[in-house]
């Protein structure tokens, strides 16, 4: 029973996962949350790192990820009403500023 207690295979592996998923949590809520100028400082930073495909090495267009506003506070907080408008609709390539919105590419497929 006690060499069951001390066996810790995959543990590197799930801490690493769990480092990488806080990271990109962050981004997203940085960029989400504290508006275009992170977003922008983020997309000058991953323009300057070298990509293997030029694709990778085009400019990075900041759009807004979830629809917010400020409330009477002045505090910025989901827009929970136009989330639930927009809801079965291509939400993210409008929200990316495409002009068709369905038409994200094969990155993203949006599932209705």
């Amino acid at each position: 029973m006690l060499k069951l207690l001390k066996n810790r295979k995959g543990q590197g592996m799930v801490e690493y996962g769990l480092i990488i998923a806080g990271v990109a949590l962050v981004c997203f809520v940085g960029i989400s949350v504290l508006g275009n100028k992170v977003g922008d400082l983020i997309a000058a930073t991953a323009a300057i790192l070298p990509g293997a495909q030029s694709e990778d090495n085009m400019p990075i267009r900041v759009g807004h990820l979830i629809e917010v506003h400020p409330n009477d506070d002045g505090h910025i907080v989901l827009n929970i009403a136009k989330i639930l408008s927009n809801s079965n609709t291509p939400r993210l390539g409008r929200n990316f500023g495409l002009e068709n919105p369905t038409d994200f590419g094969s990155l993203v497929l949006d599932v209705h």
